[in-house]
């Protein structure tokens, strides 16, 4: 499970980051999750990884961005789904040098009559 938190909202109705140790602890959890499924859950921050390696760079981007398009897909279409950041790094593997790329999605699902504003703000945590 990758539930980073319960939603939070400033006096002006703007969502609160998470702070940054609860987004640590869940992305603990989630390494250790061999399930490897995103959560969706109404009223609740969470975070999710997609991550592909290749023989080379080019290779490795398309692999990823092919699970990213995935996972964009399904997120859009969960009422409410809102993301906060996408963070990309890259490693590469000193002994094959095979490239991996991955992308730490922090998103929210908000819930009720939240779910229908879109608006971006996120105050900071």
């Amino acid at each position: 499970m990758a539930i980073v938190s319960t939603c939070a909202y400033d006096s002006r109705g703007q969502l609160v980051r998470p702070d940054p140790l609860d987004i640590s602890r869940a992305k603990i959890r989630l390494d250790l999750d061999t399930g490897e499924k995103p959560t969706f859950d109404p009223g609740h921050t969470h975070v999710f990884v997609v991550s592909d390696m290749g023989i080379t760079a080019e290779q490795a981007r398309e692999r990823v961005n092919t699970r990213l398009r995935r996972f964009f897909d399904r997120a859009e279409a969960v009422r409410g789904f809102r993301r906060i950041t996408v963070k990309e790094s890259r490693s590469t593997n000193r002994l094959n040098l095979n490239t991996t790329i991955s992308y730490e999605i922090l998103y929210v699902v908000e819930a009720g009559e939240r779910a229908r504003s879109r608006s971006h703000a996120v105050t900071p945590g």
